[in-house]
């Protein structure tokens, strides 16, 4: 089996009410919330960096740079790459990618910062992306 690479940002928002946040997508998706950080599928010849920064565009409407690898995590039939990243520009909404375009009410898609100290009360998947986003946010 082929595993789907995929490329996923930590993004933080480290100043708001001096209490830090991180950006989740959150998901409503067969009759299931959820919540993810925003990422994707990486195209064809492109690089891991690049599909990060191309998803968080098309997801949440920023333009972000990105900083080296932190894990490259098996997951789900995916091969998932985290990055830190930090916004350069942009107002936080739901992107005119396919997130946009494939939002309903059975399943729709809702960026949202959440504090951190919030983090334990949403049910953000894989597991494995808590634990780093603590990690990232503590460095």
């Amino acid at each position: 089996m082929t595993l789907r690479s995929r490329a996923v940002a930590i993004i933080l928002n480290e100043v708001a009410n001096d209490q830090p946040e991180v950006l989740l997508m959150l998901r409503r998706k067969q009759g299931r919330a959820y919540a993810t950080l925003p990422g994707g599928g990486i195209e064809d010849g492109e690089t891991p960096e690049g599909a990060c920064v191309r998803e968080v565009l098309e997801e949440v409407n920023l333009t972000v740079t990105v900083g080296p690898p932190l894990l490259v995590l098996e997951n789900i039939g995916n091969l998932e790459h985290y990055f830190r990243a930090h916004v350069q520009s942009g107002e936080m909404r739901l992107g005119d990618g396919p997130e946009a375009i494939r939002s309903s009410d059975e399943n729709w898609y809702s960026p949202q910062w959440v504090p951190l100290t919030e983090l334990d009360a949403v049910n953000l998947v894989p597991e494995r992306a808590r634990e780093l986003v603590r990690e990232v946010a503590a460095q």
